[in-house]
């Protein structure tokens, strides 16, 4: 998630949390963008932020996948399905991030 997407309250959440958990799905997501060539920035350090000390893997379950397949909403991205059903799951809080907007200017629809 690039940082200037990220509101305020969860920036300073996160440093100020005892532990951090990051879904694996997220580390796809980025390393997958990375090679795709949209994130050309990043491809230095994705070896420092797969191995960041300072966060935790969440697991990754059946009931997490089932929970992504079965949410509510509009939103068709399934990876970000699967980190939002990751954090239902296991009750961690969820950062929230500022909409993009789609080609036209419209936001896109949320979750």
């Amino acid at each position: 998630m690039a940082p200037g997407r990220m509101v305020r309250p969860a920036k300073s959440a996160i440093v100020e949390a005892d532990s951090v958990f990051v879904s694996p799905v997220g580390v796809y997501e980025v390393t997958r963008k990375a090679r795709l060539g949209g994130w050309p920035e990043i491809v230095p350090r994705l070896g420092e932020l797969v191995a960041e000390a300072q966060t935790m893997t969440a697991p990754f379950t059946r009931a997490i996948a089932a929970r992504a397949g079965i949410l509510d909403g509009s939103h068709r991205d399934p990876f970000d399905r699967l980190i939002a059903a990751t954090a239902i799951e296991l009750r961690y809080p969820f950062p929230r991030v500022r909409p993009r907007k789609l080609r036209s200017g419209a936001p896109r629809p949320g979750p």
